[in-house]
């Protein structure tokens, strides 16, 4: 079987060291996450795998010859070609030859007779079918079609954006079929169907291994069926199972890990003790046998358990059970951009908003917070609400400005010791404070804006992707937080897993009207799938299954579906 033979000593970057002691198999037909928290080497390690990066201490053995390609986006030195030229280059074998057979058939239409044009037009041609020339273009418009960039094919590389210049990276290479794929990242800029579209291809059309970086969890638990951790500066641990699994197993080995840690620091502990209260006395031959005793012992490493942030959100008073209310509403800018017939949001209610266009998930949240008027129709909001409102791009934050001048832009005012101790929650070292915002990762600016929201009484929060830039441990506590936290959370999303674990509404805007579905991401998911009216609620208050559902299902697919829905509901 190919594979590759990964061995790495050493690798680091002005003293400070980034990779050690890695040493595995990555086989031909492997799905891998390579997971754990920012800053610990995983691209880089990627990067080493596909030969970007070669200074290392170490070998990779390519055993077999596979062929391994990394996504990057595009950046071409021809910006003028089109989108569909630029996936043809994969194919630049297969197009050398169509363009020698369209000059041999040219040949054949001047030369009809020449039996010797002719038995070459058969040879080329033979060829040409042998490495499936006259499939690559289907391959080409059924993987362009499953990223939405059909309609980009005939434009220059120079008119589309770097999001799209993603999906057209991603279509390369997956036409191009290595056997073994590098994605870092690949979902952060494509939209949620190209995200559910690349998971169904990788799982039902793809026969080659890939290795995968990514913190959509949903994602890894779908597409990989291992999953490897790097520590900071340690050895990769291997787990054979999917992400959620992971999680799970990660937990039960770290505490065994510990536990066994602890009593040998104990056994230690008594021994020399032990050694110390004998080794001036009578007994120092006992003391020194002892003592060579434990110098002979093999100590065990102390486990890493991260460090991992805590979020906090301030709820105060009372608000009327009425939070908004929408009736016979159009929402646009000049022009409607969308209908709502009517529509509530009420006390304790979790809404996820689903929509098709960009610009119309920010006309809908900055109409809510009153910043936007409605074009037409009935709008109400409840007397007492106190809005906390997190935006994806930060634009609560001046980034030219210190962390300590944000807060004070805020009107939070902390001395720089009570502000270090604050800070530390979410994990910000303290010579932050000092740095202007625009110098941090965007994991720090993240956390920033949510450390000085922290700070402020609230009733009901509105979040714009809030789980973008964050690591895994990042997201897991801020879905603790928010779980937490007592009144009406309306949130953006594309993170399936943060919203499956959250939602409990779901704002659907399509076909240029607003629809309400009951229950989460993958309540919706099924309905679609099975034909089921979006807006029926599949499950009452005590999760029990609704009677029409019943009616819509065979009964092995009724119990099935119970048994899975309702264990996660209670």
């Amino acid at each position: 079987m190919k594979h590759l033979r990964i061995k790495i000593d050493k690798y680091e970057i002005d003293g400070n060291i980034i990779l050690k002691d890695i040493d595995f198999i990555l086989n031909e037909n492997d799905s891998v996450a390579l997971v754990w928290g920012n800053g610990v080497g995983k691209t880089t390690l990627m990067k080493i795998i596909t030969w970007e990066i070669k200074d290392f201490d170490g070998k990779i053995e390519n055993i077999g010859n596979m062929s391994i390609w990394y996504l990057s986006q595009i950046y071409s030195d021809n910006e003028d070609k089109t989108v569909r030229q630029e996936i043809k280059e994969w194919f630049k074998d297969i197009c050398e030859m169509e363009k020698k057979l369209e000059e041999v058939e040219k040949e054949m239409s001047e030369h009809p007779e020449n039996m010797e044009i002719i038995e070459k037009y058969t040879s080329l041609l033979e060829t040409f079918n042998n490495i499936w020339g006259y499939n690559y273009n289907n391959q080409i418009h059924n993987v362009a079609n499953g990223m939405q960039i059909l309609h980009l094919l005939e434009r220059k590389l120079n008119e589309i954006s770097g999001w799209e210049r993603t999906k057209v990276a991603l279509c390369k290479i997956l036409v191009e079929s290595p056997d073994l794929l590098c994605l870092d990242e690949p979902t952060n800029f494509i939209d949620m169907k190209s995200v559910e579209w690349l998971e169904s291809y990788l799982q039902n059309k793809w026969w080659n291994g890939y290795l995968i970086i990514s913190h959509d969890r949903e994602f890894l638990d779908k597409t990989c069926s291992k999953t490897y951790e790097l520590q900071p500066a340690r050895q990769i641990h291997f787990y054979h199972c999917n992400y959620s699994k992971y999680v799970e197993e990660r937990e039960r080995v770290e505490e065994k890990k510990m536990e066994e840690w602890e009593r040998q620091q104990e056994f230690i502990k008594k021994e020399e003790n032990l050694i110390n209260r004998f080794r001036a006395w009578s007994r120092a031959g006992f003391a020194a046998s002892r003592e060579k005793a434990l110098d002979r012992l093999d100590k065990l490493d102390k486990p890493y358990i991260p460090p991992t942030p805590k979020f906090f959100f301030d709820y105060t008073g009372d608000e009327n059970e009425r939070i908004l209310y929408f009736k016979e509403v159009f929402i646009g800018r000049k022009e409607p951009l969308f209908f709502i017939n009517e529509l509530y949001l009420n006390k304790w209610q979790r809404v996820w908003i689903v929509w098709e266009n960009g610009a119309w998930k920010s006309t809908l949240l900055k109409t809510i917070m009153w910043q936007l008027e409605i074009l037409d129709g009935i709008f109400t909001r409840g007397k007492w609400i106190k809005i906390i409102y997190y935006s994806q791009l930060h634009e609560e934050l001046n980034k030219e400005k210190t962390v300590r001048d944000n807060f004070l832009n805020h009107w939070i005012h902390m001395e720089d010791q009570t502000l270090t101790g604050y800070l530390n929650y979410y994990l910000l070292p303290r010579e932050c404070i000092d740095k202007p915002v625009k110098y941090l990762s965007g994991g720090q600016i993240s956390k920033v804006l949510f450390a000085i929201l922290g700070q402020k009484e609230s009733n009901f929060l509105i979040f714009d992707e809030p789980t973008n830039h964050l690591d895994y441990d990042s997201r897991e506590s801020l879905e603790k937080a928010i779980s937490k936290y007592k009144w009406t959370v309306l949130f953006i999303s594309h993170d399936r897993y943060f919203v499956n674990k959250i939602a409990e509404i779901m704002w659907i805007i399509r076909d240029w009207e607003l629809s309400v579905s009951y229950g989460n991401y993958e309540d919706y998911r099924y309905k679609l799938e099975h034909g089921i009216d979006i807006e029926m609620n599949l499950f009452d208050e005590s999760a029990e299954m609704d009677m029409v559902l019943l009616e819509k299902l065979w009964e092995k697919e009724a119990k099935r579906i119970k048994e899975k829905f309702t264990r996660r509901k209670k």
